[in-house]
């Protein structure tokens, strides 16, 4: 069992406050930095200190830290999903399909909003990874699953796969005219 050490949990109540409510991503990341110090395994702290890696842009190190967490055993959708996104933007496709599975095993139904996030990032692998008919697919039926508010964003953001299947359709008839 193991026992909550109340100084890194202060430092990381401190750096959350100050991250998300004061905005100060130096001095937020200063008190993380204590927290992390103290207990290295402080999985809220690693968890905040993935997601500002990922604002940062630094993504390498925040797979880091998303693959500590679930060898930690953490493998809610949270970290599945981050992990996914990270190895997408670094090219690393197959894990990311293969973590993104992980995160659908994760959500329900009716979180809407996560199948949004999941939805999106999956077309974007699949269309990274040249897979244009296997993204419209997954498209449309997202569309099918999603609740309104999410299908609106979701057909908004992926419209451009309409314009592609019609011009798939297209160009299939024009070369069965030759």
């Amino acid at each position: 069992m193991r026992v909550i050490n109340f100084l890194a949990e202060k430092y990381y109540k401190i750096a959350y406050d100050t991250f998300f409510y004061i905005e100060d991503n130096s001095k937020a990341q200063k008190y993380l930095s204590r927290a992390l110090e103290i207990e290295p395994w402080h999985k809220k702290a690693l968890r905040l200190k993935g997601n500002m890696l990922v604002i940062q842009d630094k993504i390498a190190q925040a797979l880091e830290v998303w693959q500590k967490l679930y060898e930690l055993g953490e493998d809610d959708f949270e970290v599945t999903s981050k992990i996914a996104y990270c190895c997408a933007q670094k090219g690393d496709y197959e894990k990311a399909f293969d973590f993104c599975e992980k995160s659908a095993m994760q959500v329900e139904l009716a979180e809407s909003e996560k199948m949004y996030s999941l939805y999106c990032l999956k077309i974007d692998l699949l269309l990274d990874t040249k897979k244009p008919k296997s993204a419209y697919k997954l498209f449309k039926n997202a569309l099918k699953m999603l609740a309104s508010n999410e299908a609106y964003e979701l057909k908004n953001s992926y419209s451009f796969l309409d314009f592609y299947k019609g011009s798939v359709t297209k160009l299939k008839n024009v070369k069965s005219a030759f």
